[in-house]
């Protein structure tokens, strides 16, 4: 299984609620760079999962559009800022068929779950608009994941890690 994480891009504060927050003009023109980066590259998605608050649906919409992805696009609570990564993990058992699932969400839970995966004590915090592909060998919980490569959305490069 390759899981790509994805952190929403910029985000305004004038909602009323973190949770309502959108992204700004900038935050989807940095989305849509990374897209086209995707895009680009060949990447596709099988599932993609996406945290429920605003800035984060935005950006998997765009992102969808982009790799010209039609699925569905589930919102789970699992994927909210301060969730559990060992919650994320076992989600990804019950999704083990999936070839290539992207995770749409913020931190800390990203990093958090990009150093479950890849059996770390921690990981650095992805940045605003930034994928990261992660190979699973054995499915989520078997062997440490391999970083593959990141793409950076506010510059449009990518980088392989491997």
């Amino acid at each position: 299984m390759r899981v790509t994480l994805i952190r929403h891009a910029e985000a305004g504060d004038d909602a009323p609620r973190d949770e309502s927050r959108s992204l700004t003009v900038r935050g989807r023109a940095d989305t849509r760079r990374l897209g086209r980066v995707l895009a680009r590259r060949g990447v596709r998605f099988t599932l993609i999962v996406t945290s429920p608050l605003v800035r984060a649906v935005q950006t998997a919409e765009i992102v969808a559009a982009a790799v010209g992805y039609r699925g569905r696009m589930p919102a789970s609570d699992l994927l909210e800022p301060e969730a559990a990564a060992s919650d994320v993990v076992a989600f990804l058992r019950t999704v083990a068929d999936e070839k290539s699932v992207a995770l749409v969400a913020h931190e800390p839970i990203l990093s958090a779950v990009a150093a479950a995966l890849t059996h770390r004590p921690r990981y650095p915090a992805l940045r605003k608009a930034e994928a990261l592909r992660i190979r699973l060998p054995q499915g989520p919980g078997g062997a440490a994941g391999e970083l593959r490569w990141r793409v950076d959305g506010t510059r449009g490069t990518r980088e392989r890690l491997r």
